[in-house]
């Protein structure tokens, strides 16, 4: 009885008070999905807590674990776990491209820019972690290009290939001219080896932009901020093939989003790439949702329906897409400073390409849809007052949560006085049952 309410115990402690939690506001961080967690290292956060004047480049390293299901509602505990004890080899970074090329229990790192300039190096700035043994090294890579701030979003991957591709971004402050080029710097991961692709039909050098790479193998550009000024227009894409290193342009007729930087983009299982956040030069984007359906030959936009509460737009930050849900974490939104990160998780349901869903509950096995007579109207309606229900009943199982554990801790308690009176009883023979002496 002892041991197991002991293990009991330990299971509570371990649930509610030994839990970890980014205690820092953070933007232009890294993140990466792999082995059911999605990791995140680097970034930025604010030297005060009032205000984005003033930063601090970040190493702390981190994952959210993603294999089971979590909440991410008032009160929720979210599966942080924490790394930064394995992670002192890193220099503090931020806008890295961090990466799953297909390399067994491998990721790569590519810093963006450095913490410390003095500490850059070219030739050193690709990092791999090796999941299972949780180490850290830093090879040296041949033929390095220069370095390209506000790259990171854009930078992909061929799991076929093990090659990671990155075009353009802007020069740090005091170099030489241009600042922006057009480049593609391609890295063979399994060699170590850079080499630079074609220009020839490249379109114009531009920073925080994203790439996609689709599974014909064209790499689909969005957004970012150009060369020459102002932010690109979403209408005219450019589009990279890996097969035979060329550059085309694919014109997207209809409905065309505003155009934005420092946004996202997933690429769904369907063909649809989902855009999310980013800014303008008035501000966040309004149509801060949008979608590219790769899925025909004439690419087409359209505005998400989303059918629930959104949260505040945002840009800096990650998204990443595990099943059918995007997981946002992090940023920064242009009306005030966000509170400390463990709250600014968003879960984003795509299952339902007529009818997206800002949800409180991640789950990585989710039940298929059930037949509703329900209307549109109804099921809109009825949104916000769900999303409250959802907190409610997520509090309630953590009273109860509260209220077993006291109880846990009662009955060892109760063990312990047990279990020495017992011992001291039969220690002592004077304690014994009076009727055996009066014998």
């Amino acid at each position: 009885m002892f041991f197991l309410c002991l293990i009991v115990i330990c299971l509570y402690l371990n649930e509610f008070t030994l839990a970890f939690a980014p205690t820092n506001t953070v933007w232009g961080h890294s993140a990466v999905y792999a082995d059911s967690k999605i990791f995140i290292t680097g970034g930025l956060y604010p030297q005060s807590p009032t205000s984005f004047n003033g930063v601090t480049f970040s190493k702390e390293y981190y994952y959210l674990d993603v294999k089971n299901s979590f909440g991410v509602g008032a009160g929720d505990p979210i599966p942080w776990v924490d790394l930064s004890s394995v992670s002192q080899i890193l220099p503090t970074h931020a806008w890295s491209a961090f990466l799953n090329c297909g390399l067994n229990d491998t990721i790569i790192l590519y810093i963006g820019e450095y913490g410390t300039p003095a500490t850059a190096n070219v030739a050193n700035s690709v990092y791999t972690y090796r999941i299972s043994s949780q180490l850290w090294s830093n090879p040296t890579t041949i033929n390095p290009p220069r370095f390209n701030l506000h790259s990171s979003s854009q930078t992909v991957c061929d799991v076929n290939t093990g090659k990671m591709y990155r075009f353009s971004g802007n020069q740090p402050a005091g170099t030489n001219p241009p600042p922006v080029i057009n480049n593609m710097d391609i890295l063979d991961t399994s060699t170590l080896t850079w080499r630079t692709g074609s220009t020839v039909n490249a379109p114009e050098g531009r920073f925080d932009h994203t790439g996609t790479l689709l599974p014909n193998g064209y790499i689909v550009y969005i957004g970012g901020t150009l060369a020459s000024g102002g932010t690109a227009d979403m209408s005219k894409l450019p589009l990279y093939s890996i097969n035979d290193d060329t550059w085309t342009t694919t014109n997207v007729p209809g409905y065309s989003p505003t155009p934005r930087a420092y946004h996202s983009a997933v690429l769904t299982q369907d063909g649809r790439i989902i855009v999310y956040g980013g800014v303008t030069g008035n501000g966040a984007a309004i149509d801060d949702l949008v979608v590219l359906d790769t899925s025909q030959t004439v690419y087409t936009w359209s505005k998400a329906n989303v059918t629930t509460n959104s949260p505040l737009s945002r840009f800096y930050h990650t998204a990443t897409l595990v099943g059918d849900y995007m997981i946002v974490v992090f940023g920064r939104n242009n009306l005030y400073l966000p509170p400390p990160t463990s709250n600014e998780v968003f879960i984003l349901d795509t299952s339902d390409k007529t009818n997206y869903k800002w949800v409180r509950d991640f789950d990585p096995n989710p039940k298929p849809p059930t037949p509703s007579t329900t209307s549109d109207s109804s099921n809109s309606n009825s949104n916000s007052s769900d999303l409250n229900k959802n907190i409610s009943d997520q509090n309630k199982g953590l009273t109860i949560g509260i209220i077993i554990l006291s109880i846990v801790i009662a009955l060892i308690g109760i063990s312990f006085l047990i279990y020495f009176y017992r011992k001291r009883r039969l220690a002592r023979p004077d304690m014994l049952v009076s009727g055996e002496n009066d014998k």
